[in-house]
């Protein structure tokens, strides 16, 4: 039986860690977030790990203590000042790779997590936050469950109750990202993408506009499955439309981030960890898988930028990778990169070709780019008629320019 954990003990446990693995998403805990700023110190000498989403996870755990430092795949705009203080480790590194390293290779002192209470199995369910806690906590000496009553149970990944070093059993409030406002630019990049998928496609989409824009335009299909690292409040919307496949697994997600209407609908979802949903063979295995992500800019080369912005990283690849490539092994997949053709300033995003320095999709792994002036599919099509493909597809006033470049750069390859 795990012990009665408190405020004293719980820092107890952190001043004695050395290496702490802490959740994102949903599976952050308000709670334990309060008991470390309340005593600063207790995180001196101790590196916190996990997968916190930029603009999602805005706690920034190496900024507890001079001495503190945290290690994570994305950077973010609330990590950047512990950046330029050198107390996060950064590692490049897709959703795939960061589960293996957490299941084979890491290994904590400390695992916090945050579960919903045990059900009539002495099984704890870790809710709407299921991706990388599975490969984390089975590695950690000490394992810290912040018990959440609100934590919904779900069908998918749970911890042992037997298992738990120490628990607290405390409500508090679960991360919400309210679902973003209509916007005619990516509504109208959406429609777009609308036009590739059919009835009984499968889709992936990431956080934010863009899934949502997505969702929406489809409300009108048929038989649509969503398999996906995340869902939020846009799947509400195909639910009330009947536009989902009549079946148990209709949604497969690692995790549900949004407001309390979708934490409330999470009973339809099964929820599994990311070496499930993120695995090759998984991925490959699913037909017409349609893996639709954002990115900030895309090269004439078909090479993709989803992490820089005026030269600063502002996050990681996470599982665009891993999608891309396993939606291009399907049967009748597409891996689709979705952007408005124009920043809100008017800069093109299609660029002659991305600064020198890391991409986040190389060309070999280009598929199909979407604006809202139409589809450019660069599959098949050798290097000058991709380039003419993505003209085609950038704001009007910006493509004499880009031919221009096109020419130059061509004789230089």
């Amino acid at each position: 039986m795990p012990h009665v954990l408190d405020r004293s003990r719980f820092l107890d446990h952190i001043r004695a860690a050395g290496e702490v693995y802490a959740p994102g998403c949903a599976g952050h805990s308000l709670l334990f977030e309060q008991w470390l700023q309340s005593e600063p110190e207790a995180s001196a000498g101790t590196r916190y790990s996990g997968v916190q989403i930029p603009t999602v996870n805005r706690f920034d755990f190496a900024g507890l203590h001079p001495q503190a430092r945290q290690r994570t795949i994305f950077l973010s705009a609330e990590l950047r000042e512990s950046w330029l203080a050198g107390r996060v480790d950064y590692l490049p590194m897709t959703y795939s790779a960061t589960w293996r390293w957490l299941r084979e290779v890491a290994r904590f002192d400390v695992a916090l997590v945050q579960v919903a209470p045990p059900d009539a199995h002495g099984n704890c369910s870790l809710g709407i936050a299921c991706d990388f806690t599975p490969a984390a906590w089975p590695r950690a000496r000490v394992v810290l469950a912040h018990i959440n009553p609100l934590m919904p149970r779900t069908h998918g990944p749970s911890i042992p109750y037997s298992a738990i070093t120490a628990a607290i059993e405390a409500e508090a409030p679960l991360l919400e990202v309210p679902d973003p406002p209509a916007d005619p630019a990516m509504d109208a990049v959406a429609r777009q993408v609308a036009g590739l998928i059919g009835d009984g496609a499968t889709l992936q989409l990431g956080l934010g506009r863009l899934q949502s824009a997505v969702l929406r335009a489809v409300a009108d299909r048929r038989g649509l499955r969503i398999h996906s690292g995340m869902v939020s409040d846009g799947l509400l919307g195909l639910y009330e439309s009947g536009a989902l496949a009549d079946a148990a697994d209709a949604v497969v997600s690692g995790v549900a981030l949004g407001s309390q209407a979708l934490y409330r609908a999470c009973g339809q979802i099964q929820f599994r960890e990311v070496g499930h949903t993120h695995a090759a063979a998984t991925l490959a295995g699913i037909d017409s898988l349609h893996a639709i992500n954002s990115a900030l800019s895309v090269d004439l080369l078909g090479q993709v930028n989803g992490e820089f912005l005026s030269g600063r990283q502002m996050s990681g690849v996470g599982g665009l990778p891993d999608f891309i490539a396993g939606a291009r092994q399907s049967a009748a997949g597409r891996g689709i990169i979705a952007l408005p053709a124009s920043t809100p300033k008017g800069q093109c995003r299609i660029v002659p070709m991305l600064p020198t320095g890391p991409v986040s999709l190389a060309r070999v792994d280009a598929d199909c780019i979407v604006t809202e002036h139409g589809v450019a599919d660069l599959r098949h099509l050798d290097v000058h008629q991709r380039a003419a493909a993505l003209i085609a597809i950038a704001a009007p006033e910006h493509r004499e320019q880009l031919r221009s470049a096109w020419h130059e750069l061509s004789r230089t390859l």
